[in-house]
């Protein structure tokens, strides 16, 4: 779980979705191998954490190894998205993201589009009232 700052909050959590165990469930049953390249599969899916909050970007992907990107919103240079045929059909994709801090990438994410289009409707929220707060600031300066 994040940690969440003074008036901040969770908008959104992205999930890997179940669809990342396909291959593995079908090489358990044609050669009894799926447990065995499934397990990392299953550490990923269950150690994948993406959180959109009103003031920034948190995702750490990882067990051992970890990943971790805590980047303010208006730090996010671009965000796309790659998905196949599988999943264009059962709706998941990966997410690349690059920063002002470095490039990262969650694979097998649920729902990607829908987490772009929080994402970028967050940044523009983030992006108007910094805008505000600096009027008011300077409004304030100006009129002392």
């Amino acid at each position: 779980m994040i940690d969440l700052g003074r008036d901040e909050e969770i908008v959104t959590q992205a999930k890997v979705h179940w669809a990342c165990l396909i291959p593995h469930i079908l090489l358990l049953f044609v050669y009894g191998l799926g447990i065995i390249t499934g397990a990392p599969v299953l550490i990923r899916m269950f150690t994948t954490d993406m959180y959109i909050t009103s003031k920034r970007l948190y995702g750490k992907v990882g067990l051992i190894n970890t990943k971790t990107l805590d980047t303010p919103l208006n730090k996010v240079n671009t965000v796309s998205i790659e998905s196949g045929l599988l999943g264009k059909i059962l709706g998941y994709g990966t997410i690349h993201i690059t920063s002002s801090s470095g490039s990262y990438e969650f694979k097998s994410i649920k729902s990607p589009e829908v987490f772009k289009a929080a994402l970028l409707e967050e940044i523009d929220k983030f992006d108007e009232k910094r805008i505000k707060k600096q009027a008011t600031e300077m409004a304030a300066a100006m009129k002392s």
